[in-house]
């Protein structure tokens, strides 16, 4: 009885291992959905305007580029948290309010806000591919945006730079480009909105 007494104990201690470890490994291996919103966007490294990074996604991967142009891939940890492998494993704790990103490593970056007129005011009523009777709507805050299309369907977005966004729609990232007014979004689906001028 002594050696089945020894098997089950390896067995559950084996059990838990997995349970305590591999879980956490295959959640951040998992596509970043809404948990990686809060991530995505242009960053300013320890809140320098001048020192440009950045977190991008295609609805699966996360791709954080620095301030000297080096890029990292990016595992979600949890629902504030982030690590770069490329970077020595560094991590990043998202702050509650989603403005800041404390690595671990002693530096941090905040989002980068539109000073200087750098980036453009999208707030307001805009129009699918021009068409005034196909009305659609961008609320922005803090460099986080909401939107909504023309068939009340809602999404997400932030700034990936100045001149470009993310958006998800239910699980369906569509980047969009801004020109240089800021009154037209050309998306990657082959379609554009034009703002509504304001008279």
């Amino acid at each position: 009885m002594n050696g089945l007494h020894r098997l089950v104990r390896v067995i559950l201690l084996v059990a838990f291992f997995v349970v305590c470890f591999a879980t956490p490994v295959l959640h951040a291996q998992m596509g970043p959905g809404q948990q990686a919103s809060g991530f995505l966007g242009a960053w300013c490294a320890q809140g320098d305007p001048a020192k440009h990074a950045s977190i991008s996604g295609n609805g699966v991967f996360l791709t954080l580029t620095n301030e000297n142009g080096d890029t990292s891939p990016g595992n979600l940890q949890g629902s504030n948290g982030i690590q770069a492998p490329g970077w020595q494993f560094v991590t990043g704790t998202l702050s509650p309010d989603g403005s800041q990103i404390n690595w671990s490593n002693g530096t941090y970056w905040t989002r980068c806000e539109s000073g200087g007129g750098n980036r453009s005011t999208l707030t307001g009523t805009w129009f699918a591919n021009g068409d005034r009777s196909r009305s659609c709507s961008i609320r922005q805050r803090h460099g986080a945006l909401n939107l909504q299309n023309e068939s009340g369907q809602s999404a997400t977005g932030n700034y990936v730079d100045r001149n470009q966004i993310t958006t998800n729609w239910a699980g369906s990232v569509i980047h969009g480009r801004i020109s240089q007014h800021g009154n037209r979004i050309d998306w990657d689906n082959g379609t554009y909105w034009i703002k509504s001028r304001v008279y």
